[in-house]
């Protein structure tokens, strides 16, 4: 089975990537046969910027290829030959980023073409571990929140960001790392936050993803203290705002939402929208039922109150 799973985070080096090379690329890629998952799995690496070897092995796998021999995903060998494929077309390129890690795929200005995407090629190989590791985290969720669902389209953040024009003093609404879209009307915001920001910062982020345009233009008017009061009854427009984060990160959001409550800057009820989960994600049905009773404990835990950080939101020169 690959190292990843829905319930399984990377923990393991694979061997390293060797592709062999075509003598005559521009004459072999004429040659390549392009098929409905190249179309799915192009499409999807493009729009999350580039993919993990573990990862592609079950991308791959939503729509196995003839003689597959597992339901959900493909073996290491089968992927590497897909991309070999891929590589001698000219669509995507291919590189070890880190030692003793999976190696990354992501699309050229030809494979971008190829699918019909607007982007700018990017070089993977000049990103660094920061942006990696957050991509990583963020293909993961994707997988195993949103693929195979017919009733979710998943926005990325690169298709968030494109085509946004940023106006000299004017400023953006804090864009999450993707969207659930459900067919139903309902919009999840989801975000990847593997590092503690500051309280202030996350704060502000927290409000505009729940309070939305109305936060930010009584920001603009009124400064942020008049601003969270005023747009207590604003809503953006995400039914639910998904957290993903470590176990520091998760107990800071935790204290952020009671603070807000607390002071008044969102009821109870609004502050159900705000859902923090896992990252590394749950990876068994105990853990998530680990997961779900943690959430519950935040909203009744009393020391997440405590006076003595009361102006822990409040501050705009606070650090941890």
């Amino acid at each position: 089975m690959p190292l990843f799973s829905p319930r399984k985070s990377f923990t393991q080096p694979t061997s390293e990537v060797v592709f062999p090379v075509s003598k005559s690329r521009k004459k072999q890629s004429a040659k390549v046969f392009y098929n409905d998952r190249d179309e799915l799995a192009l499409t999807w690496i493009g729009q999350q910027y580039g993919i993990c070897l573990d990862h592609l092995q079950f991308l791959l796998g939503e729509l196995p290829g003839f003689g597959a021999q597992y339901d959900e995903w493909i073996s290491e060998g089968a992927a590497r030959a897909v991309v070999t494929r891929w590589k001698n077309a000219g669509w995507v390129q291919a590189s070890c980023l880190r030692v003793k890690e999976p190696f990354w795929v992501w699309l050229t200005h030809r494979g971008l073409s190829k699918v019909g995407l607007p982007y700018g090629d990017l070089d993977l190989t000049l990103s660094d571990m920061v942006h990696l590791r957050h991509w990583y985290a963020i293909n993961a969720i994707r997988l195993h929140v949103a693929d195979g669902e017919e009733n979710i389209k998943w926005i990325s953040e690169r298709q968030l960001v494109h085509g946004v024009v940023h106006r000299k003093g004017k400023r953006l609404l804090h864009r999450p790392d993707a969207e659930m879209h459900y067919t139903d009307g309902d919009i999840i915001a989801i975000e990847a936050e593997l590092s503690s920001k500051k309280p202030f910062m996350l704060a502000e982020i927290l409000m505009e993803l729940l309070h939305g345009k109305e936060y930010l233009r009584l920001k603009a008017e009124y400064g942020w203290k008049s601003a969270r009061e005023k747009s207590y009854e604003s809503r953006s427009k995400y039914t639910q705002v998904w957290y993903f984060a470590p176990p520091p990160v998760r107990q800071l959001i935790y204290r952020v939402r009671a603070k807000f409550i607390k002071r008044g800057y969102l009821s109870e009820q609004d502050a159900e929208r705000l859902v923090v989960h896992w990252y590394p994600l749950a990876q068994t049905d105990e853990e998530v039922e680990q997961e779900e009773r943690e959430n519950r404990q935040a909203r009744l835990d009393p020391t997440l109150l405590a006076d003595g950080d009361d102006s822990l939101i409040d501050d705009e020169d606070d650090s941890l």
